[in-house]
């Protein structure tokens, strides 16, 4: 998966100069790893799913049979800046793990009925790189720091690429370090993530026709949208610098 520069809403692949500028994938090609994913075309704003993916409380009321409880909605929410990126964080202690996260505790041979901790990690990098950390590990064994045997550890990995102003694609993915080598919990898990990713879809396509039909009205931002809101001014001030270099 290679970078790419976006300017005024158009993605120009790298040139040979641009290396550096690849994001660092440990898990590929680790054999400690499984990885699986799919493609989505979607018709919205790239920037409508920076916004989504850094602020995951929406899983509450839009993933309720998956991945969606109570608790991601009333845990408090980190967001920083360091530069050019942005961390969203929410830790969640002694709760029960929601359905798709009982299968996955069951997919590393632990027990899927009793408390864990869980947690969110949401990792933007531009122009459009979304990491995202998630697991969960049985509770009083330290969290997001427990031990693998603990615990269900993945990387949910988010590219997006701006095919245009109102339409973009969408590379998605998870990548696991517990049980790599069953291939078929790896099918499971690409099934459901890809259901839950065509949630979103339906969601975000939506939000982009609510845009155009009201182009006056603006997002409302919350103090849950930080995540999102501080990646969309490092894109304003990127496209800015690109424009000014542009021009010179």
């Amino acid at each position: 998966m290679s970078d790419f520069k976006v300017v005024d809403g158009t993605a120009t692949p790298p040139g040979p100069d641009d290396a550096a500028a690849i994001p660092a994938l440990h898990w590929a090609g680790n054999p400690e790893w499984a990885y699986g994913g799919g493609l989505f075309h979607i018709a919205c704003d790239y920037r409508l799913m920076i916004d989504n993916l850094m602020d995951l409380t929406h899983e509450t009321y839009v993933h309720a049979d998956s991945i969606g409880q109570k608790e991601i909605d009333e845990a408090p929410v980190s967001t920083k800046a360091d530069g050019d990126e942005v961390v969203t964080s929410r830790f969640m202690h002694n709760i029960m793990p929601p359905p798709f996260w009982r299968a996955a505790l069951r997919g590393n041979h632990l027990a899927d009925d009793v408390p864990v901790d869980r947690w969110q990690i949401c990792r933007f990098t531009p122009p459009s790189h979304v990491m995202i950390e998630v697991g969960v590990a049985h509770a009083g064994h330290g969290g997001y720091d427990a031990d693998a045997k603990h615990k269900a550890y993945a990387i949910v990995v988010d590219f997006l690429t701006p095919e245009s102003e109102h339409s973009m694609w969408y590379f998605w993915g998870m990548a696991r370090n517990f049980n790599p080598r069953d291939k078929a919990l790896t099918a499971a898990i690409r099934e459901g993530q890809g259901k839950i990713f065509s949630e979103d879809l339906g969601m975000l396509e939506s939000q982009q026709r609510n845009l155009l039909a009201r182009p006056g009205r603006e997002l409302l931002s919350l103090n849950i949208d930080a995540g999102g809101r501080n990646s969309r001014r490092i894109l304003e001030r990127i496209v800015a610098a690109e424009r000014v270099s542009a021009e010179q």
